[in-house]
């Protein structure tokens, strides 16, 4: 092992012990190259055991045959007040390292022939960009190859515990770093931004100027990665498809026309609409994904196992790596009986929040009616506030429960683990959300108290989003001062600065000091939780309030805008993830516009003045059948909408079908190239014999 000089600056008194040092130095297997370039900050807590975080370097500088990542590792000790140390791991890779794992991963990059194919180093002389081989990968994609080679190093049989925390279990197969990050003693991870791109993209993505434009959606890409790429793309496509049910409802708000066909209209083009809208997305989906090579991703029994997968260390059946086994039934067992109870009785406790909202309503429904004063008119109207507050804190609860619990579930696949998460949250969201609106227009009838009710809630919950997105950038100015003066405050604590393993130059520190008080982004999904309950409030009783949609389009004009502020200015970067879609999302917002036919054609079936149209002698079936008819023929023209528009376009469907017929030409004449060669070695074996 190499041992790596330090270079320090006392800025006080010297702390650290010599034997510390002198561990920390003999743990690091190779020498970083000089300048390095770091991609990911790694911070151990404040006072973590040094065991621990050399056992962290050498399995992050370990070779991949010894089970290690193999990754440059450079270290930064600082040295506080009351003895205190606290150590930050600049990570970075070289360049064959990160196209090995390119390889290994299944990166796409665009081919000589333009389009995208799996990355591989056998034929990488025929990828575009490869002469230079510095700016081959992005440093998404870097960043996110890192990662990925961190999360596969995983205990062995023999790694029980980690050192120096010997009451830290480690299960076998269980990813290490995770460990660390479960149990504080790593307490932040991130990539580092890349400074004039982000300002750049910024300035092309939130300014005001900018807020009628088309998003950088390309550019938010090559930053970010497609997810959140595609996650913007689809606010802003369901943004501009809210427009024509807005306009109409603004022209119903304005004009007089009182009549049963004005709601009966208005909610079967809305249906018809949602359809059209959510079908043409997945043209444009399509289009996305194929532009960045990601249209044929596909989980499979052969795709590795998320870093948090645990059980007893295995192998896959199918390509004969490592990795760990976990049972069937036990998931099933997890899930049937402890999941699904818990999910019930969250269900049941919405149930009677939904019943005291009534209870208290009813109160203050007499109140005003004993004394019609503004003060109790201020009244009547705070159940629903005080109801639509309960919902956002009861929904956030049930989110960390529904976490845990899919976490305790082990998933092994990373699309599976989502898709649980998003069945959970949508199931008690949608009951939360929208019980009490099924209540009122199905059980108590009323379809003014339904229209009144529905706005409150719509409104109540925009207007508290409305005040936070405004609020942000006040927050981001009041919070980037409390970061640099936190900033300083360590700047002033700090007595002793050490570099082990090459110096990392003061910018980097600077950056990393500053990211490091950045908030984490925790991802799309609450963001697509709130765009799925916002679609339902809309077009679920679209007949009930026709401004809905009018509401929606404003908030989301600024969320578009206000969510861009933030992921440039108030985020920790992200790790970039591939997607070739919005994954299980397509199929809710599928299933909510399926109910909204359901729901509007009962609504529309329920008013009296469609009751008059009907002769008086007809009985309560046959009513029930003329409806159950009409809801069955309208979701006839939604299936034959959907079939007419395909979910490819056809030049798509083109050059995906010119991509296998050209891999088959490449496979074809690969197979001729072997048979000559296999028949010149028969004819040679041959002669041989002969002789």
């Amino acid at each position: 092992m190499t041992v790596v000089d330090c270079v320090f600056q006392t800025l006080k008194v010297s702390v650290m012990g010599e034997e510390e040092t002198r561990g920390l130095q003999s743990v690091f297997r190779q020498k970083t190259p000089s300048p390095f370039r770091p991609y990911v900050v790694l911070e151990f807590a404040v006072g973590a055991k040094q065991p621990a975080i050399e056992w962290m370097i050498s399995k992050l500088q370990a070779s991949e045959s010894s089970g290690g990542a193999d990754l440059e590792v450079s270290a930064v000790v600082m040295t506080f007040k009351k003895s205190e140390s606290q150590t930050v791991l600049y990570i970075g890779a070289k360049n064959s390292r990160l196209l090995t794992a390119a390889d290994m991963t299944g990166l796409s990059k665009i081919y000589k022939d333009n389009h995208y194919r799996e990355f591989s180093i056998e034929d990488m002389a025929n990828f575009k960009g490869i002469e230079d081989v510095d700016s081959f990968l992005t440093t998404a994609e870097k960043q996110k190859l890192i990662l990925h080679e961190m999360e596969a190093v995983r205990a062995s049989d023999e790694e029980d515990h980690i050192p120096g925390y010997d009451k830290i279990k480690l299960w076998t197969g269980k990813s290490i770093l995770k460990k660390y990050l479960s149990r504080d003693i790593i307490t932040k991870m991130y990539p580092l931004h890349e400074p004039e791109d982000l300002k750049k993209l910024g300035a092309d993505w939130y300014q005001i100027k900018r807020i009628f434009k088309e998003q950088p959606i390309d550019d938010i890409r090559h930053y970010f990665g497609e997810k959140i790429a595609l996650y913007f793309a689809f606010l802003g496509y369901y943004t501009i498809a809210l427009i024509p049910p807005a306009f109409i409802g603004i022209i119903y708000f304005i004009t007089s026309w009182q009549s049963m066909y004005r709601e009966a209209i208005f909610a079967v083009f809305n249906l018809i609409w949602a359809t059209i809208f959510l079908e043409v997305w997945k043209r444009y989906c399509s289009e996305l994904s194929y532009r960045w090579g990601t249209i044929d991703m596909v989980s499979s029994t052969y795709d590795e196992p998320r870093a948090n997968y645990f059980g007893t260390l295995g192998e896959n059946p199918v390509t004969g790596k490592p990795e760990p086994v976990f049972p069937k039934w036990k998931r099933s067992f997890r899930f049937y009986c402890v999941t699904v109870p818990i999910v019930s009785v969250a269900l049941g406790i919405a149930f009677y929040i939904m019943l005291g909202y009534f209870v208290m309503q009813e109160w203050a429904d007499k109140k005003y009616a004993s004394e019609k004063s503004w003060v109790n008119f201020s009244v009547l109207y705070l159940p629903t506030v005080i109801y639509a507050v309960l919902i956002g804190i009861v929904n956030s609860i049930y989110r960390k429960v529904a976490k845990k619990l899919n976490d305790w579930e082990n998933h092994r696949l990373q699309s599976a683990y989502d898709n649980h998460l998003i069945v959970k949250l949508i199931l008690f969201d949608f009951v939360n959300c929208f019980i009490s609106l099924f209540y009122v227009a199905f059980y108590i009838q009323d379809m003014a108290l339904l229209r009144s009710h529905l706005a409150a809630l719509l409104i109540t919950q925009q207007l508290i989003g409305q005040v936070q997105e405004a609020m942000v950038p006040f927050l981001f100015l009041t919070r980037r001062k409390k970061q640099v003066d936190a900033s300083m405050k360590k700047q002033d604590a700090l007595q002793k600065v050490e570099y082990f393993n090459g110096e990392v130059t003061e910018e980097v520190q600077k950056q990393a000091g500053m990211e490091s008080e950045m908030e984490e982004y925790n991802g799309t999904m609450d963001d697509y939780l709130e765009m799925f309950l916002q679609f339902g409030y809309v077009f679920l009783f679209s007949s009930a309030f026709p401004l809905a949609a009018l509401w929606a389009l404003i908030n989301n004009v600024t969320e578009i805008r206000s969510d861009a502020f933030k992921m440039v200015n108030i985020f920790q970067r992200p790790f970039a993830e591939s997607a070739s879609n919005i994954g299980a999302w397509q199929v809710a917002f599928e299933l909510i516009s399926i109910m909204a036919v359901m729901t509007n054609c009962a609504l529309i079936g329920m008013n009296p003045e469609v009751r008059k149209l009907l002769p008086s002698d007809i009985t309560a079936v046959n009513i029930v059948l003329i409806f159950v008819a009409v809801e069955h023929i309208i979701l006839a023209i939604k299936v034959a909408v959907a079939c007419l528009i395909p979910d490819q376009p056809k030049w798509v469907e083109i050059e995906l079908a010119k991509i296998a017929y050209q891999s088959k030409l490449a496979l074809q004449e690969k197979h001729v190239h072997r048979s000559e060669s296999d028949k010149e070695k028969i004819d040679a074996l041959l002669k041989e014999k002969s002789q």
